[in-house]
């Protein structure tokens, strides 16, 4: 695997950890998601990709997009 396809698969993980603190009212899991994507936004960054400076800030860009 490439790091460009690296990256498309860190970013599809992100949508699907997005979707799924919609709507979250366990506060565990809800930390729990925070936290993986977290991880998963600083992945990003150190693969030099363009992030926001905080993971939570990356769905509001992609909530104006829509």
């Amino acid at each position: 695997m490439d790091i460009q396809q690296q990256i498309m698969r860190i970013r599809q993980a992100r949508e699907l950890i997005a979707g799924a603190l919609q709507g979250v009212d366990i506060p565990q899991i809800e930390a729990m998601l925070r936290n993986a994507d977290m991880e998963l936004h600083w992945a990003l960054w150190n693969l030099g990709e363009p992030v926001a400076l905080r993971p939570e800030l990356d769905y509001a860009a992609r909530a104006d997009m829509s």
